[in-house]
């Protein structure tokens, strides 16, 4: 979790983002998740990925779970989701966001971010 483009979790700033424009990639993760690492690892920290988070119109956001959070809770289960990994995408073309598979791949995050991009909703 040391790269430094991640801003924290705040559910309530994401329809604010989205309304403004940009595109919100929402990381659930914790220190004792071996998924989340291996996530981490493969895709979100090389270098296609890492760049594509850190575009101008796209805000990363990181939900560390380490220690429980009713707030972090809550947005899982909100997403019909009780445990991690998970990663969603909001964006113009996506308000009600694009949850991703727990085994994460660049295409799938690298398209996600794209569809959401897009400045009309689906």
């Amino acid at each position: 979790m040391a790269s430094s483009f991640w801003e924290p979790f705040d559910e309530a700033a994401i329809k604010r983002l989205v309304a403004e424009g940009k595109t919100v990639f929402v990381d659930v993760t914790a220190e004792w998740c071996a998924n989340c690492k291996v996530n981490e690892a493969l895709v979100l920290d090389r270098p296609e990925t890492a760049a594509a988070l850190q575009e101008p119109h796209i805000v990363a956001m990181r939900a560390d779970w380490t220690r429980p959070d009713q707030r972090i809770s809550d947005y899982l289960a909100k997403n019909d989701r009780f445990g991690i990994p998970f990663n969603a995408v909001y964006g113009p073309g996506a308000p009600r966001g694009i949850p991703l598979s727990e085994v994460l791949t660049r295409e799938a995050v690298l398209g996600a971010l794209q569809q959401a991009s897009t400045t009309a909703p689906r």
